[in-house]
């Protein structure tokens, strides 16, 4: 739970800045949770459950729109309740903490995604 408050934290703070410092809260919620189906894709992928998609080819694609809000909306909800806005604003870390932070959440990203393209390219 801290570690993600944190790295809620570390996105909120990036996102407090230029063209998104009007919402940096949804925008960190929306950077966890894509971060959080990217390791689910690559278990589904490692494990050929591509298949548990709620995804049809001959679905419309205002169909296949709400089907894959419909997937994304618990684990978003679930982490918008679990890490509210006021407790990001408020939060205080040690600025040698967040840089160190900062640098390990890129180099986490990076090989998350270097993973999943491994992997697509496996399976």
């Amino acid at each position: 739970m801290k570690l993600l408050k944190f790295v809620m934290f570390l996105f909120y703070r990036y996102y407090s800045k230029g063209g998104t410092f009007r919402i940096p809260y949804f925008s960190a919620l929306c950077a966890v949770v894509f971060l959080i189906y990217l390791h689910i894709f690559q278990l589904l992928i490692l494990f050929n459950g591509i298949s548990l998609l709620p995804m049809n080819p001959n679905d419309n694609k205002g169909l296949k729109y709400i089907k894959l809000a419909g997937f994304l909306l618990p684990v978003f909800l679930i982490i918008g309740l679990l890490v509210k806005e006021k407790e990001l604003k408020n939060a205080d870390y040690a600025e040698a903490k967040v840089k160190r932070g900062g640098m390990f959440l890129v180099i986490y990203i990076v090989l998350s995604f270097s993973l999943l393209m491994v992997l697509a390219f496996i399976a």
